[in-house]
């Protein structure tokens, strides 16, 4: 989670690095779309989204191409809907499957077309709430971003959150789960989108986070299988490429 302090800097050097150097206006049309792009990047950058992700395009998707068609591009183009009823994903793929860069299109998506956003991991947002014990305004912003308008989970059911010494079929509950439990419920009651992305199956999920939680993410989540696959191995040999090696 970012400041707003941090949110201010970054602002001021996006001002000069994207409308004052237009070719167009010099920054001086606010209606020009050096404007349009300075409030998209700063949004993002609000947002924590991953920066990789801030110029993906659909054109630019090469793995799990159907997927993507099938169901990301469609709910993409019901926003409306899913924030009017609450309706979220939950993303279910190994390492590499592109569950961070479809859960990121979404929310860049969302900030070009004027909803809030927010992205956060599992670790960081647990990091962000024990921030927020001896920080009321940490806990206050992290309060209102876990508030916007579509929220994306990333990193569900890491290994450190797996319960160690319990036996198979039985649950032990911890700090996190308590805090997701209410994160979700939250947001279920108030319909307000919520995409979690995970590597484990969806039984394993619903498992993992009792009843409560997987009645909460039944009941408005569309669960979407990545096929497997590293693309990132593709990215591996693009970087080998462009430096030469």
């Amino acid at each position: 989670m970012r400041s707003k302090n941090d949110v201010d800097d970054y602002a001021q050097k996006a001002r000069l690095a994207i409308t004052y150097k237009c070719q167009k206006c010099s920054g001086a049309d606010v209606n020009c779309e050096c404007h349009k792009r300075l409030k998209v990047v700063v949004s993002a950058y609000e947002a924590c989204i991953p920066r990789d992700f801030w110029g993906v395009k659909s054109e630019d998707i090469d793995h799990n191409v159907e997927v993507f068609n099938k169901v990301i591009l469609k709910y993409v183009a019901k926003f409306a809907t899913a924030l009017k009823k609450g309706y979220g994903l939950v993303l279910l793929g190994d390492n590499g499957t592109g569950k961070t860069t479809f859960a990121s299109y979404v929310l860049m998506s969302a900030i070009q077309r004027g909803f809030s956003a927010y992205y956060t991991t599992l670790p960081q947002l647990e990091h962000a709430i024990k921030n927020g014990f001896d920080d009321k305004a940490v806990q206050r912003r992290l309060d209102w971003m876990l508030t916007s308008d579509f929220l994306v989970i990333d990193e569900m059911g890491k290994e450190k959150y797996r319960r160690s010494g319990v036996k198979q079929g039985e649950r032990q509950s911890t700090f996190m789960d308590a805090n997701v439990e209410r994160i979700l419920k939250q947001r279920c009651d108030d319909s307000m989108p919520t995409i979690l992305a995970t590597n484990m199956s969806y039984k394993e999920l619903l498992a993992e986070y009792g009843t409560t939680i997987g009645s909460i993410i039944a009941g408005k989540s569309q669960p979407v299988l990545m096929k497997s696959g590293d693309y990132r191995k593709k990215l591996t040999k693009r970087m080998k490429k462009d430096m030469g090696y």
